[in-house]
């Protein structure tokens, strides 16, 4: 492999590499600004948005019905995580196989199995947003209900991850209501998933224009042949381990299905194969009665479908495969729509996940105990159900990541 070649292909993350290693040299010579929680949370603290948080604050109505609505969001969402994990989790545990994890991190980085890789440039507008919206909403909250905020500021989970924070006086939010303390607990995982809802619709609209302009183009699917039996028709043709097919029957194809059809010949019929290099085979198909049925053929060769390549993963909103037409207009909207797509995708995804009450770091394991408080009194008895609520959370979502697939796996 070239220099260049290996360049185009690992660029998102070499970016990404390069992003986080800046993030690092940043929050080292800046250390003494930074103070440490928990030993792997960087936080700097700082005014910043204090000002226009009380503004918005003072139109209380309004905040207030918001916020009651993200409280019914958040007992909704746990509800409606648990409804489709567990049968999820069933399915996975049958299949494992066969089954996708359920739960997988998002991050700037393609390649890595398990991980949902994102363009770096929309990953990192994406966590701007979210995470900043996330707790304005928090803040905006609190102040309305007369709980005042200490500071504001930003920082990084492990030294490299974005986030941002709004520091309410903690004795203050002890007494007010329970009511009021779960609306500013809702109000930043509501916030993500009103704005994930949003960009959802953006994006929908986006790619609807791009299909009246005819505003994109897609790139032809390849099969790659994974390997060949020794004595079958595929063999007998010299069809090599590892060429990659661009055309059946000197037809390109855009889906398995496409693909399966173009092959589905009777038995006995030719298939004519295409490289990418250009060269043609061509295979006589036979009948073998221990995989086809009467009226299909076979060569006798295992193969799985992939996408070429593009560059610029930097500006590629969808991964592979879809390319923007030529013009500034098709190619600033196709842009935008990848932009819609991926804020959707993390600000839903972190609204929802902050909801439930997992390893003690997110909004709903505070919402959790302060539910319970409700009809649990004792504050003993409240933590120790709160704490086996959350222990039992934090074990659900891991069986549903790659971890999962691979214990179930082992299991069965």
């Amino acid at each position: 492999m070239s220099l260049v070649s290996f360049l185009s292909e690992n660029s998102n993350n070499i970016l990404a590499l390069a992003l986080f290693l800046l993030i690092a040299l940043f929050v080292f010579l800046k250390r003494k600004k930074f103070s440490v929680e928990g030993k792997v949370i960087f936080i700097y603290r700082t005014k910043i948005g204090l000002k226009l948080m009380k503004s918005l604050s003072k139109y209380k109505r309004a905040v207030n019905a918001y916020s009651t609505v993200g409280v019914i969001a958040a007992v909704v969402s746990i509800f409606l995580m648990i409804y489709l994990s567990v049968p999820y989790l069933s399915m996975m545990f049958y299949h494992p196989t066969s089954t996708i994890a359920g739960a997988s991190l998002v991050l700037p980085v393609s390649g890595v199995p398990g991980v949902i890789g994102v363009p770096i440039l929309y990953w990192f507008i994406a966590i701007i947003l979210v995470v900043t919206l996330h707790e304005a909403s928090h803040g905006v909250v609190a102040l309305s209900k007369r709980i005042r905020l200490k500071s504001s500021g930003f920082g990084f989970f492990l030294g490299i991850l974005p986030l941002a924070f709004v520091e309410p006086y903690e004795k203050i939010f002890a007494k007010a209501k329970r009511l009021d303390r779960l609306r500013v607990l809702s109000a930043g995982s509501f916030t993500n998933i009103i704005m994930g809802l949003i960009a959802l619709g953006l994006f929908y609209l986006a790619a609807h224009y791009l299909l009246a302009i005819h505003g994109f183009t897609l790139t032809p699917l390849m099969l790659k042949i994974t390997n060949v039996t020794k004595n079958q028709p595929a063999y007998n043709a010299s069809l090599p381990v590892g060429a990659l097919i661009s055309k059946i029957n000197g037809k390109s194809f855009y889906s398995p299905s496409q693909a399966e059809s173009l092959l589905s010949v009777t038995p006995g019929e030719p298939v004519n194969l295409t490289t990418s290099s250009g060269a043609t085979y061509s295979i006589k198909t036979i009948y073998n009665p221990k995989i086809n049925t009467t009226t299909h053929s076979y060569i006798g060769v295992e193969a799985l479908f992939i996408l070429p390549q593009n560059s610029g993963f930097l500006i590629q909103p969808f991964g592979y495969g879809v390319n923007p037409a030529n013009g500034l207009l098709p190619q600033t909207v196709f842009w935008l729509g990848g932009l819609f797509f991926w804020v959707a995708l993390i600000a839903l995804g972190i609204g929802l996940v902050n909801f439930l009450p997992i390893f003690y770091i997110t909004d709903g394991c505070k919402i959790v105990n302060e539910l319970l408080g409700y009809v649990i009194k004792d504050k003993r008895r409240l933590w120790r159900v709160t704490n086996a609520i959350i222990i039992a959370f934090s074990v659900l979502l891991l069986l549903l990541t790659p971890l999962g697939s691979a214990l179930f796996s082992a299991i069965r």
